[in-house]
């Protein structure tokens, strides 16, 4: 009995070290966001396994207010195993696959994605204004960035 005991939880202990453990997809190279301000998301996979992340905030002299500040700017190493980054693309790739969510021109408010897979290929689309745009942009800001 006390075997079996012990053996249930090395298989539970095992199961959950490996569900922590998230890889990067490798489908993707760069990944860079504007979102509803023009505040800027900028991501790039590097050979090392690591994702260098920066934030380019809108300043106050490059809004259409010419008050609006986007915040401090921000650049990290990322491990490319980071859950955040799992959450970041999935959620990138189910908004480019649903066309009722996207719009041909960039507006305020609007998201502009644009995304290279590691072979070369790029890909750019718009995020209507709405919930959807509003969540992603929420996603991004899990990076530390605080506006």
């Amino acid at each position: 009995m006390r075997r079996v005991v012990v053996m249930l939880l090395l298989c539970a202990c095992a199961h959950a070290a490996k569900e922590e453990t998230v890889k990067r997809e490798s489908a993707w190279s760069l990944i860079d966001v504007r979102d509803g301000s023009a505040n800027r998301y900028h991501f790039v996979a590097g050979a090392s396994g690591k994702v260098e992340f920066e934030y380019v905030p809108v300043r106050p002299e490059e809004s259409s207010s010419g008050t609006y500040s986007g915040g401090a700017p921000r650049r990290e190493t990322l491990d490319a195993g980071d859950v955040r980054l799992a959450a970041l693309w999935s959620e990138l790739q189910k908004l480019e696959a649903d066309p009722s969510k996207q719009q041909p021109e960039r507006a305020k408010g609007t998201v502009a994605v644009g995304w290279a897979e590691a072979g070369g290929a790029k890909h750019d689309f718009i995020v209507k204004m709405g919930a959807e745009a509003r969540a992603f942009v929420e996603l991004l800001k899990k990076f530390g960035v605080a506006q």
